[in-house]
């Protein structure tokens, strides 16, 4: 990689690490923030109020935040992540059986939306005026307006109930199972991307046809695909990739409700229970989880559109 590439990484690297910091220093606010006291959800009800503040001693409750936010910096640079409250068992060991669904989950919505977004993009942006654009373009605004909760329980009941094809929830034991299980989380994630990142790429494709240089290729008689994959899709990219970060970031916590719908043992799951239930640690180790996954994601997205723009200088 050239010097200048990797000086525009290391910065943008640089520029990341005050977020981290603050990412770190919120988990830690949580658990203070939080209602309720952890120490006396451990305890019991039952527990004195020496066993009460034993317990508060022990979590280093009792602690100021800047000796909490050390501590959970080092343990965490330790890959230690915690134990939780209720099972004993270390976070790190229930991330480790969970976050292969959320995965699972987040690249079928991914695809999905994908996959539908750009013809759409593509028909709205070359025949603005076609039947087929008018179609996609209401079609958009309803789906855009319907719940996900409520889009996955149509699914489940037209696609799942009624023809028996797909299962209605759970996670399978072996891979053809789990692909099957994840059709329809993966449909109702990404039908709720999708109408987004459809009009936003179409609004992208219509700024670069009405560009001087695809204006003089389409007098010289170069249209169609060789058009599009010439002259278009390169210059809209940038936009879209970076609405797509957004629109990652945005199904990371719709598969909260996406998991919770279908009954899948993810992490947006866990999270829930957790919450329900006041086990601290899991909902600390967890929100650092999806917070360092937003920033990685935009992250990747803004190397990505300086990669895909031809504008970029690399200073």
């Amino acid at each position: 990689m050239p010097a200048a590439r990797l000086r525009f990484v290391a910065g943008r690297l640089v520029q990341v690490l005050p977020v981290l910091v603050a990412l770190l220093l919120i988990v830690v606010l949580l658990q203070q923030l939080m209602p309720g006291d952890p120490a006396r959800v451990i305890a019991g009800p039952r527990a004195s109020a020496e066993q009460v503040t034993q317990v508060r001693h022990d979590l280093g409750l009792d602690q100021s935040i800047l000796a909490q936010f050390w501590k959970y910096v080092v343990n965490l640079s330790g890959g230690d992540l915690g134990r939780s409250n209720r099972t004993g068992i270390p976070i790190a060991t229930i991330v480790g059986e969970r976050a292969a669904v959320t995965v699972w989950l987040l690249f079928g919505g991914l695809i999905v939306s994908t996959l539908l977004a750009v013809p759409a993009a593509l028909v709205m942006a070359l025949r603005p005026r076609s039947p087929a654009a008018r179609v996609c373009a209401r079609s958009l605004t309803v789906i855009l307006n319907c719940p996900p909760f409520w889009v996955g329980l149509m699914l489940a009941s037209v696609l799942a109930l009624r023809t028996g094809w797909l299962p209605v929830g759970g996670f399978g034991e072996n891979t053809g199972d789990r692909l099957r299980s994840m059709v329809l989380p993966s449909l109702t994630i990404g039908l709720a991307a999708m109408p987004l990142l459809a009009r936003s790429g179409a609004a992208s494709l219509r700024q670069v046809l009405a560009a001087d240089h695809v204006t003089t290729a389409r007098s010289l008689g170069l249209s169609g695909w060789p058009l599009v994959r010439r002259h278009l899709l390169r210059n809209a990219l940038p936009p879209a990739v970076t609405l797509l970060a957004v629109q990652a970031a945005a199904l990371l916590f719709g598969a909260v409700i996406v998991e919770q719908t279908f009954g899948l043992p993810g992490l947006g799951a866990e999270m829930v229970n957790a919450a329900s239930q006041r086990d601290f640690p899991v909902v600390q180790a967890l929100t650092l989880i999806f917070g360092a996954a937003i920033i990685g994601i935009n992250l990747l997205a803004d190397l990505a559109v300086a990669l895909l723009d031809p504008r970029t200088t690399w200073r």
